[in-house]
């Protein structure tokens, strides 16, 4: 069992008849003539079998969701998860109109900067409906219609947000790749949605130096070429980065795209709440990335109940939230325009010119929610960085921590050193599969270190035993399990894209406790005197370091391609003591011969060219076997397990158990690491 972090108490709620979550508990109580008096029992009526229908239309009103009718009901009866129920039926609706109406046209929407924070702009509401309006008028002359995709290969930038927004308002389907991707990892994902339209840059500006990326959207647009739907490939020019674009390439400018318009008007196609508006991609163990399709609505409303009851998002309110467009947490971004505020939108990193950059926005901007990450938050403590002495942080109501757990000892620097008193320190365990939370923050109880607050509103979270066959709750008892969902929620996948979409979504979330139970493979347990959540780890292999999760299958596709690799295996190391997940890749080399620096080197390069840098392990090392099941399968959780730091005792379905006792040395990495050029030597 896991051992608990040391809680402290760090944080009480402060103006608690202020929140959003008490506006909606009131508008709950005098909606439905009810006592509801605090989170636990507001809870409880979101997650009951007698209310949550309720729940759902609440939310939706309190929201002001905009909408041809107001809903009666949010599903019919109570439906199995899978195949996923569709909420509010009978109802159209269309996520840009949802952000773009209703805004005074002069003021400000979007603060966008570059790297650094240089740079800054300032985009009005006039001119971001008017460039929606010119995007989606040249994407309906390429014959973008209702079902079609669009995808992207971009940064975080208004023209990102203006495209997705213009995609949305006719009816498509929207998908974006991080252009740090290497070019498989992008036709992974093009090559199974195939999009009519690709949108990309020229090059970008990263840790300080442009990237020129049109050899990989060239070799991209050729292969792309090959699928019937592909119509162009078409590019933003950077302007330090001129490009000469060839007729036959498949790719044209951005300006001859926005040529092909003919003054039609920006609408807003009605569409059922169910309709399918994002594409995003998760990986297994094994396999090419999985497409999960969210509908826009879902998403949208999920995603607002988040931020306005997790995080205490208002209207008005200026919201900076770091992430890339390659993960879901992009979302969040776009649906800050939806509280009648500012969104700031930051391109580069975060640690340019130095780590306190994102905190002079906050100054400058007067930003009320920051979104950062706990790797993040980490390195400020590791580095000694107190942004409270440097930065006036007094517009902050709250920071978010996610992508990864929140250690306890950087939860008591944060309040004991590094940010002012007031600030609500809110950490979210979520995922891109649901487009939401499950464990999440409220201004609304106390924070403890090391813990989660409490269950999202309308998710009702259980903890499952992890050796029963079937659902058998302990979140009570205060033992670690399964997480999981035993009720359907809006923003559950439409699908995954494919001709086994089925078949994959089924026996993602489903294959372990049925089709009533979404299982959401992370290891957690319950404070059984706080209510709070621990967060343990992955149950399965996928790969988490700094909140990017991949999976070990984008690993093996290039390592497996060298001529001296034999084979590999490739887990994540989170001990007691780290603040987060380091990946260590092991390979087997033919006929044993040493595996040398220039080799990794060689391994780390074409892991960053084919995929990114994110998935460029932290360590890499010799063994002599790596451990298969009897039916051919690699056996990653007993690795990952030994390297973490459990005794485990392998089970009789691994072929050869002997080879596992090799990976003990590995606990202790560091050393490991230091004491030869690998572990070679003890083989």
């Amino acid at each position: 069992m896991a051992i608990s972090p040391q809680r402290r108490l760090l944080w009480q709620p402060q103006n608690l008849n202020s929140t959003e979550t008490d506006r909606f508990r009131r508008f709950i109580n005098k909606r439905h003539n009810l006592s509801i008096r605090d989170y636990g029992e507001l809870h409880a009526y979101s997650v009951s079998k007698e209310s949550a229908g309720d729940f759902w239309v609440d939310l939706f009103l309190f929201l002001d969701i905009k909408a041809d009718v107001i809903p009666r009901s949010s599903y019919l009866g109570h439906l199995p998860m899978y195949s996923p129920p569709q909420f509010f039926p009978g109802i159209k609706s269309n996520f840009a109109a949802n952000l773009l109406l209703g805004n005074n046209p002069k003021d400000i929407a979007i603060h966008a900067c570059n790297e650094g924070g240089i740079n800054l702009i300032h985009v009005t509401w006039g001119e971001l409906y008017r460039r929606v309006e010119q995007t989606a008028d040249a994407m309906a002359a390429f014959g973008i219609g209702v079902g079609d995709r669009v995808a992207a290969v971009i940064s975080n930038r208004p023209e990102t947000m203006i495209l997705c927004l213009a995609t949305l308002s006719l009816g498509a389907l929207w998908s974006t790749s991080s252009p740090d991707m290497g070019d498989q990892g992008i036709l992974d994902r093009l090559l199974q949605i195939r999009p009519k339209l690709v949108f990309a840059e020229s090059a970008v500006l990263y840790n300080g130096k442009i990237r020129k990326l049109m050899e990989k959207h060239s070799a991209c647009a050729s292969r792309m070429q090959t699928t019937p739907e592909f119509i162009t490939y078409v590019v933003i020019e950077h302007p330090d980065q001129p490009v000469k674009i060839l007729q036959g390439s498949g790719l044209i400018g951005y300006p001859e795209f926005l040529q092909r318009r003919v003054g039609r008007k920006l609408s807003f196609e009605q569409l059922p709440f169910h309709h399918p508006g994002f594409i995003v991609y998760s990986s297994g163990t094994t396999g090419q990335p999985k497409c999960i399709v969210h509908s826009a609505m879902g998403l949208l409303l999920q995603v607002r109940k988040d931020s306005t009851f997790c995080f205490d998002v208002r209207p008005g309110d200026t919201l900076l939230q770091y992430t890339t467009t390659g993960w879901i947490m992009w979302a969040m971004v776009l649906c800050g325009l939806a509280y009648k505020g500012r969104v700031v939108v930051y391109d580069g990193s975060p640690l340019l010119p130095d780590k306190l950059v994102l905190f002079r926005l906050v100054e400058k901007l007067k930003v009320k929610l920051l979104g950062t990450s706990a790797r993040f938050l980490s390195d400020l403590k590791a580095e000694n960085l107190k942004p409270k002495n440097h930065c006036d942080l007094s517009s902050l109501r709250t920071i978010t921590s996610t992508g990864s757990t929140l250690a306890a000892d950087v939860c008591n620097w944060f309040y004991d050193e590094g940010f002012p008193a007031h600030i609500h320190l809110a950490s979210t365990s979520g995922g891109t599969d649901l487009a939401c939370s499950l464990v999440s923050g409220t201004p609304t109880l106390p924070v403890y270190s090391g813990e989660i607050q409490c269950e999202s509103l309308g998710m009702a979270v259980d903890i499952a035993d992890v050796t029963k066959a079937e659902l058998h709750s302990i979140k009570s008892s205060g033992k670690p399990g399964e997480l999981v969902c035993t009720m359907p929620f809006p923003s559950q996948p439409v699908m995954f894209w494919g001709s086994t979409g089925a078949k994959r979504y089924e026996s993602s979330y489903f294959e372990r406790f049925g089709r009533k139970v979404w299982n959401q493979g992370d290891f957690v347990q319950m404070s059984t005197d706080t209510g709070g959540f621990l967060m343990l780890g992955r149950s399965d292999g996928v790969l988490n370091p700094s909140g990017v999760r991949f999976g070990s299958a984008e690993i093996y596709e290039v390592v497996d391609k060298l001529p001296y690799a034999e084979d590999t295996i490739c887990v994540g190391q989170r001990r007691a003591r780290d603040a987060d997940e380091s990946v260590i890749l092991f390979v087997k080399m033919q006929q044993n011969k040493p595996l040398t620096t220039a080799m990794k080197k060689e391994i780390q390069s074409a892991i960053r060219t084919a995929r990114s840098p994110r998935h460029v392990p932290k360590y890499i090392f010799q063994v002599p076997e790596i451990p298969y099941t009897i039916n051919g399968k690699k056996v990653e959780i007993a690795v990952k397990q030994i390297v973490c730091g459990t005794s485990i005792t392998p089970s009789s379905t691994v072929a050869n158990p002997q080879s596992l006792k090799f990976f003990e040395q590995f606990l202790e990495v560091e050393q490991a690491a230091r004491g030869s050029e690998s572990p070679s030597a003890k083989l």
